[in-house]
């Protein structure tokens, strides 16, 4: 598996997080990529410049054919993790995004990436944005309006996703993964833990990647083994 996209269908669960995390805990080589054409958080959080990043790939994209060369686009946060920043501007990013098109997963590589897709309004949008992936994960809370946004446009659009579609919860209560994916009748990649010391950590220190929050990403990504291709954990 090389790409994974992540998104949320209501509200803002943490997608952004959930990325840098997934990201962390995959270990070397893995990236988290903003491609969220409302705009990107990761700069601003990390203390990072915008370039490079979405917008210098979206300026090469214009010159290097079909292919892209994305390791001169990327930087790195803190705890070490590669990561394509995008622009806060909603404009920007959308029209970054806009100029490299289908080209975003493909860039990859063969690495891991964690497209962070921000909020899509159904599952048909989400297909439209993350051609090319090989997982789409839904980040949701586990609360009764969390899991019933994700049943009804599970329910109304149940061929709307070319690829293998599953729940990833942001912290395990009031309801567990066992019992979100008994109501809904998708899978769940597990649930990240509520820890915002290390979700703070993730943006500021190399220690982050022993944080609760990585390790329970860690445990995410061995899940995520059973329904797609498998993805490398390393410590």
């Amino acid at each position: 598996m090389t790409a994974i996209a992540l998104a949320s269908l209501k509200h803002a669960p943490g997608v952004t997080t959930a990325a840098l995390a997934l990201a962390a805990a995959a270990g070397d080589g893995a990236i988290a990529v903003e491609a969220d054409p409302s705009g990107g958080d990761l700069a601003a959080r990390a203390d990072l410049t915008l370039e490079p990043g979405l917008l210098t790939l979206a300026a090469a994209a214009r010159h290097e054919g079909r292919r892209l060369d994305l390791d001169r686009h990327l930087q790195r946060v803190p705890c070490g993790t590669s990561v394509l920043v995008a622009p806060s501007s909603a404009k920007l990013a959308a029209a970054g995004l806009a100029t490299i098109g289908s080209r975003l997963a493909s860039a990859l590589d063969g690495r891991i990436g964690f497209l962070d897709l921000g909020r899509v309004s159904d599952l048909g949008e989400l297909a439209l944005r993350a051609p090319g992936v090989d997982l789409a994960l839904l980040v949701a809370e586990p609360t009764v309006a969390g899991v019933e946004h994700v049943r009804v446009h599970s329910t109304d659009q149940p061929d709307a996703l070319p690829v293998p579609l599953a729940v990833l919860l942001v912290g395990d209560r009031p309801y567990r993964p066992s019992d979100v994916e008994g109501a809904l009748g998708l899978p769940v990649a597990g649930a990240l833990a509520v820890d915002p010391r290390g979700v703070a950590a993730l943006h500021a220190d190399r220690g982050a990647r022993r944080a609760l929050v990585v390790r329970s990403a860690r445990s995410v990504l061995e899940s995520v083994r059973n329904f797609a291709a498998p993805v490398a954990v390393t410590a």
